[in-house]
């Protein structure tokens, strides 16, 4: 079974603006809905796999999307910790990392230079490459330095519009090989090589079906969990044989993230194990 870790929800807000989505949204999150919300996509996901907590912090409010606490190699027990490039998130990274030395990782600590934000910025996809955000919070010294703990190929994808701040927010690999994009996230030469090695299986989201977060999918075996999706969209899915599940995550969307934001796969997102349909 899969474990998820995922961040109880009592800390969040919306109390500075670091991205387009935070910036009308400033104190106007309704804590019970965000709250019943959480345990709605928290206790779904419970039916499908582990999922261990994080307690939340009102100290650090975006703690709660635990997507960005770092990038777990599993394999090794190696947790790489995040550095967050805003002010705002830079305290959770002792919280991340008492919670990861706690439960027996070796957690690495990248130079000060490398500014990377964990499993939002880096996806495996389901031949074990890793896919790497890099532009409004990764930067290009990240991919060298991650290397140096990965053994496997990493691309490098440049984000374009600052809506998609991260990765996961505009592209999502999925079992089998295929994965959903919002073409606009990235620039000319990240289309192409996306393109290329995807080819048929990349899946394009229209503008609306990238507003509504659906790249930020988790998904477990065949079942994708997602904000919403459109009649399109899941008919395309249901065609490759997955189930797809929607979870509203509206208090989140003003945070900017919603349900791959909200978790991260202590499994590494890997899913070459997954047998063929």
């Amino acid at each position: 079974m899969e474990t998820l870790l995922m961040c109880t929800p009592e800390g969040f807000a919306v109390d500075y603006d670091i991205n387009p989505w935070m910036t009308a949204q400033v104190g106007r999150v309704s804590s019970v809905l965000a709250t019943a919300q959480w345990r709605a996509l928290f206790e779904q996901l419970s039916a499908l796999a582990e999922v261990r907590l994080m307690p939340g912090n009102r100290a650090w409010p975006d703690l709660v999307f635990t997507a960005n606490a770092g990038l777990p190699l599993p394999r090794e027990k190696k947790f790489i910790l995040s550095n967050f490039r805003h002010p705002q998130r830079q305290g959770e990274t002792a919280i991340d990392r008492a919670w990861f030395e706690a439960d027996g990782w070796n957690c690495i600590e990248l130079p000060s230079a490398a500014l990377f934000e964990g499993a939002g910025d880096a996806l495996f996809d389901a031949r074990g490459r890793l896919w790497l955000g890099g532009g409004p919070r990764s930067n290009e010294a990240a991919p060298a330095y991650l290397a140096k703990h990965i053994d496997a190929p990493i691309h490098r994808l440049g984000l374009v519009e600052a809506a998609f701040y991260h990765l996961d927010t505009c592209f999502c690999p999925l079992p089998g090989g295929a994965a959903l994009y919002v073409p606009g996230a990235f620039d000319a030469t990240s289309r192409a090589l996306l393109e290329r090695e995807f080819g048929e299986q990349l899946i394009a989201l229209t503008p609306k079906e990238a507003n509504l977060f659906c790249a930020n999918a988790v998904c477990v075996g065949r079942t994708i969990l997602m904000n919403r999706a459109t009649p399109r969209l899941r008919a395309r899915l249901a065609a490759l044989g997955f189930s797809l599940r929607e979870t509203a995550l509206s208090e989140f969307m003003k945070a900017g993230g919603s349900a791959k934001c909200l978790t991260l796969s202590l499994d590494g997102w890997v899913y070459e194990a997954l047998p063929p349909r």
